[in-house]
């Protein structure tokens, strides 16, 4: 079971997915050169049917980024919710963040918290505006995920 600290949850949700973004901007970039070459060159129908397929790739590829977008975006509102769960729960208990491990990064109802050397399951309310902590004891081997930098 893995847990995590509080600076790997804050890069978690600073990562963006650069790779989908390059190939867009390359994309981009070939759409643009084949769409001049045809218009500079209008005998030269392959490159009309290149930037038709280029811009077909490229409205799926937008289609695919505002999905993710979207999806991004909800997963970054449920991080932060998590984020400052650790640190309110930090200092309810007069502990240091860097004492608080959570086994998940999104705040759920039933995620598990290792407050120092002590576990425990987290009940929130249906609008996740209180908790419970309930001790709590693992039968799995614990791996602490930490961010460095």
């Amino acid at each position: 079971m893995n847990f995590y600290d509080l600076t790997y949850l804050e890069h978690q949700a600073a990562v963006n997915n650069y790779l989908q973004t390059f190939i867009i901007g390359l994309a981009v970039l070939s759409f643009i050169i084949l769409t001049s070459l045809y218009i500079f060159k209008r005998l030269k129908r392959k490159y009309r049917d290149l930037s038709i397929i280029i811009f077909l790739f490229l409205t799926f590829m937008f289609g695919l980024q505002y999905t993710d977008y979207t999806k991004l975006k909800s997963q970054d509102t449920q991080s932060t919710q998590m984020i400052n769960f650790v640190k309110a729960i930090a200092a309810e208990r007069h502990l240091n963040v860097k004492d608080v491990y959570v086994n998940a990064t999104q705040l759920t109802d039933g995620i598990i918290v290792k407050l120092g050397s002590s576990y425990y399951q987290i009940k929130l309310t249906a609008d996740q505006s209180s908790y419970v902590l309930v001790r709590t004891h693992l039968l799995v081997k614990v791996t602490i995920v930490r961010e460095e930098g």
